[in-house]
């Protein structure tokens, strides 16, 4: 049976909005560099935050600068492009009759808004963004309930290693991409049952996608 159900990662995957999510980051904690980044996104984003303000200062901030801030970034997030070919891939996917979702470590505010913006909103059948859960293999549950299909009858598309480990938890099938927070050799320094293939360009992610 065909994969029916393609869930993205957003940032790092659909949208180039993976420097400007570092360097917000190394703003607000300037000891944050972007290997120390790097080697969070081998585990679940928000976990390995919290463990990082735990031991480290951030900025100090007025309650006004914090808001304003915060909504200066969420502005430039908005204004993040889609990598070339994404698009016609989207679109491409929905003409084979494929169910496209997301599965995101943002909120709302930082994720709507550039979906919007890039009139891709209507693409996509459900968003589950960090209100839903902070914790991807829970939304990959909810997504399985939502549209009643198994969840190896997904296919995850990512980034991260960190993603790879949690749609694992989940026995959910991915993909991993090399455009976004990780290269190649973070994806083959270990051995993932459940990664599928690595891709190097959009065009091989849709050929992989339409042949599941």
């Amino acid at each position: 049976m065909k994969n029916k159900i393609v869930v993205f990662d957003m940032d790092g995957v659909l949208f180039d909005s993976t420097k400007l999510v570092s360097d917000f980051m190394h703003f607000l904690y300037p000891t944050l560099t972007p290997a120390i980044q790097n080697e969070m996104w081998r585990g679940n984003f928000h976990e390995q935050m919290e463990k990082f303000r735990l031991a480290n200062r951030g900025i100090e901030e007025t309650p006004e600068e914090k808001i304003n801030h915060r909504k200066a970034y969420a502005e430039r997030k908005m204004r993040s492009p889609l990598f070339e070919g994404i698009m016609d891939l989207l679109q491409n996917l929905r003409k084979d009759g494929k169910i496209l979702t997301i599965n995101t470590s943002a909120f709302e505010k930082n994720c709507l808004p550039l979906l919007q913006n890039s009139k891709t909103d209507n693409l996509f059948d459900f968003v589950a963004t960090a209100e839903i859960s902070k914790n991807k293999s829970d939304k990959f549950e909810i997504i399985s309930q939502k549209f009643d299909i198994p969840r190896n009858q997904m296919v995850f598309v990512t980034d991260t290693v960190g993603d790879i480990k949690e749609a694992a938890q989940s026995g959910v099938p991915t993909i991993a991409v090399t455009w976004g927070a990780h290269d190649r050799s973070f994806f083959e320094n270990e051995k993932y049952d459940n990664l599928i293939t690595i891709v190097d360009t959009v065009k091989e992610l849709e050929d992989k996608l339409l042949s599941l």
